[in-house]
């Protein structure tokens, strides 16, 4: 499709250029042409050189700027007013085909006019304004009262073929720039918004209470699970109970062997490494109580008969299921996983040739393929002190708020990090350039149909966007999309004159 679709694309073009041909032997006159852009529109206009009291034929082109595409509802009204007389005023009531309006007007009086293009469609309207229509008297009197517009470029791209393509032209944008670079990253759980729920003790998932499914949300203390006690009590309740009370005499035996090892340590009669001893054997026997004893104190609040009940620690989405109800479960074994999606972290696995110039961290932005738009973290988190053996990589993690869920855990973005100062500047997007032996290039849109191919100096470039240092001005109008057709338009014809007319 893609083929067929540049292949139709080639022909209209050489139509175009055919047309403009056979036009410019048709027409004797001079045609003249301007455009005027709008907040809305652009509206590119071709006339024959205006003389009073004879017809002159008008044709109009309205593009709607919104989308680029042709304006194709009516009706246009045409007020052409001079510097002291009466106007004169036609009506167009809808275009003759997408975009092109077509009429004649006879002007009374030379001199100049100003047009007003005033357009009421239903769905679109818009008033623009053209200044400097010049009409010269027959014997040539009245002639710097004509104002005429040349194309000033010489590559000819017609309105019916910007129609038809992807295509836009926008001003270059003035705004702050600094140097960045792109690194590799993934969207990870938040810290302490990830769990894995296991089950306190042995036991046989309950059938009167349906383990939830994958994507189910739940709510911070509902009940996810219900454990009926095993037929034998070796390793359920009656071996929970007392791993639990064994593990609470081993820290009061640590916590006073670690007081006499304090007190003797300061009378100096034993060595610091016999304190250092005691307090490592202290925070084991914790570190082995602290399950048990959660383990325990769950039974003991979820405990209905010998049943034990399982709760969400907090709310979020299930987004593992290890096991379903009527199996049987040991002590210890995940039942699911629990992830709290509300706010999400941002991993960016930054080279470590890049972390010296790391600057505004706060800054930083992300894209995701299948999201629109680019993304910005609330706030910095953490840059990691060690580097990767394996990636030379430094992990840099980001916060960022995920309500509406569009973020999901596991997708990868590319993290545009700043690495110098800010600074206001010129930019157009990445897409408008076109390189060519080392050199960047863009299109210029001088006339509606008019173009240029302009050599411009580059600066810093990030963020889909690059700094422009020379070559075009803050009033110029760039092609930002669809600039590859325009290439094609130019090695495909080239005008031999400023509009020596239009083939439609």
């Amino acid at each position: 499709m893609k083929y067929i679709a540049f292949l139709l694309f080639v022909v209209v073009i050489a139509t175009g250029c055919s047309s403009k041909q056979k036009a410019a032997k048709v027409h004797e006159k001079e045609t003249v042409s301007k455009s005027v852009w709008t907040a809305k529109t652009e509206l590119f206009m071709e006339y024959d050189e205006p003389k009073p009291g004879q017809m002159t034929k008008v044709l109009i082109h309205l593009t709607n700027l919104k989308d680029f595409k042709p304006v194709s509802e009516g009706p246009l009204t045409l007020t052409f007013a001079p510097e002291q007389g009466e106007p004169v005023t036609v009506t167009v009531a809808e275009p003759e085909k997408p975009g092109i309006f077509k009429t004649g007007v006879t002007f009374k009086q030379p001199g100049a006019y100003t047009l007003t293009a005033s357009l009421k469609g239903k769905a679109f309207s818009d008033e623009i304004i053209v200044h400097d229509i010049g009409v010269i008297s027959g014997d040539g009197k009245h002639a710097e009262a004509r104002q005429e517009e040349k194309a000033g470029g010489d590559i000819s791209f017609l309105k019916e073929q910007q129609w038809t393509v992807d295509f836009m032209v926008g001003l270059p944008v003035k705004q702050q720039v600094s140097s960045s670079f792109t690194a590799t990253g993934e969207v990870i759980p938040a810290a302490n918004a990830e769990a894995t729920l296991s089950a306190p003790l042995s036991g046989t998932l309950s059938l009167s209470k349906h383990l939830p499914y994958i994507g189910k949300k739940v709510v911070k203390d509902e009940v996810i699970a219900v454990i009926e006690p095993p037929i034998s009590q070796q390793g359920g309740l009656g071996s929970l109970t007392a791993s639990y009370a064994e593990a609470k005499n081993r820290i009061v035996l640590a916590q006073k062997e670690h007081e006499r090892a304090k007190r003797l340590y300061e009378a100096k009669a034993v060595p610091k490494r016999r304190l250092e001893e005691a307090e490592l054997s202290l925070e084991s026997a914790k570190a082995a109580f602290e399950p048990l004893d959660r383990a325990f104190q769950e039974m003991k609040q979820g405990a209905s008969g010998n049943k034990v009940i399982i709760k969400a620690p907090f709310s979020g989405t299930v987004v593992e299921l290890f096991t379903a109800n009527g199996r049987a479960i040991d002590a210890g074994q995940p039942a699911l996983r629990l992830i709290n999606t509300s706010t999400v972290w941002l991993k960016a696995n930054v080279p470590a040739t890049e972390i010296g110039g790391l600057r505004n961290l706060d800054k930083a932005s992300f894209t995701i393929p299948g999201i629109e738009g680019e993304l910005k973290p609330s706030r910095l988190v953490t840059v990691n002190d060690v580097v990767d053996p394996k990636t030379r990589t430094v992990p840099v993690i980001f916060e960022v708020g995920n309500s509406a869920g569009r973020l999901k855990v596991g997708m990868f973005a590319d993290v545009s990090i700043k690495t110098g100062h800010e600074e206001s500047a010129l930019t157009l997007p990445d897409e408008a350039f076109f390189e060519d032996e080392g050199r960047f290039f863009v299109f210029i849109q001088r006339q509606g149909e008019a173009f240029e191919r302009r050599e411009v100096k580059t600066g810093i470039r990030g963020s889909g966007i690059v700094q422009v240092l020379s070559g075009i001005k803050e009033d110029e109008r760039v092609v930002l999309r669809g600039g590859y057709y325009v290439k094609l338009a130019s090695l495909s014809s080239r005008m031999p004159e400023a509009h020596a007319g239009h083939g439609h």
